[in-house]
């Protein structure tokens, strides 16, 4: 197969490179990937001014841009030339657990795939032994990226099977704590709620004029049996299949709006 690679940690990450050396003994691997660190961009395109697209080595590009851009470049131009059979994000350094979704690139990248009709898998490793300053610098020393890895490339049609490319679209999370053997495989039936523990520093930098930073002091997460969380907790990979398009909730009509 054709497999194009990406991440939001940037193209020459440890995460991609296990990933890709793994999967290029059966397949043809492309990668296109920030070239610089783009975690917790979300789902952002650029659209108002040129992307800088470099190659990097055989099959490796790297771009000014964010992980959806590496997507729409890689499956939108002439750069690759090639049919792409599935997108793989990943694998990220720190897991993208539940709430983490909504603003993890590397689930963005997958999403985007299948918004173009390509089936789609996030990959993600939970550190298991890291520090908070670990955390805010993305470490990956102490990542295991090897099991994930091979478990990606024996089970790849499998992984492709899950993700979906009709309405209702759906591309395929994966999170795994940093280990070197793991207990199994779960399907998780529930999404965990992430509840950050976050502020903001606001410093005075000139008269009427301020800077703001952002600061983390990690997260709290209730884990069950069934949800992402618990199941990467108790050594198990957990693979969960996520909606790729918005889906609204059931709204019962006895509510009388005014205009």
């Amino acid at each position: 197969m054709n497999l194009l690679l990406t991440n939001d940690d940037g193209f020459d990450s440890v995460g991609i490179k296990v990933l890709a050396n793994r999967l290029s003994k059966e397949h043809n691997v492309f990668i296109v990937a920030p070239s610089s660190n783009r975690s917790a961009v979300s789902h952002c395109i650029t659209m108002f001014h040129p992307l800088t697209i470099k190659k990097e080595g055989e099959n490796v590009w790297s771009c000014s841009g964010y992980p959806s851009d590496c997507v729409v470049t890689a499956l939108k131009s002439s750069l690759l030339d090639k049919k792409i059979d599935a997108v793989i994000s990943g694998i990220n350094i720190g897991s993208n657990l539940g709430t983490d979704i909504v603003y993890s690139g590397t689930c963005a990248a997958a999403r985007q795939g299948v918004f173009y009709g390509v089936p789609s898998i996030a990959l993600s490793l939970e550190p298991t032994n890291w520090t908070l300053d670990d955390i805010k610098n993305k470490r990956a020393d102490k990542l295991k990226f090897d099991a994930l890895a091979d478990f990606v490339a024996k089970n790849l049609e499998k992984l492709i099977s899950l993700s979906k490319t009709n309405h209702p679209r759906i591309f395929v999370n994966v999170n795994a704590a940093s280990l070197d053997v793991y207990k199994g495989v779960k399907i998780s039936t529930e999404l965990s709620v992430r509840e950050y523990k976050d502020s903001v520093k606001i410093e005075e930098d000139s008269e009427f004029s301020y800077k703001s930073t952002f600061c983390t002091e990690g997260t709290e997460t209730k884990k069950t049996c069934k949800n992402d969380f618990g199941i990467c907790q108790d050594e198990f990979i957990s693979i969960s299949q996520v909606f790729a398009d918005p889906m609204c909730a059931d709204l019962v009509d006895c509510i009388e709006f005014s205009l």
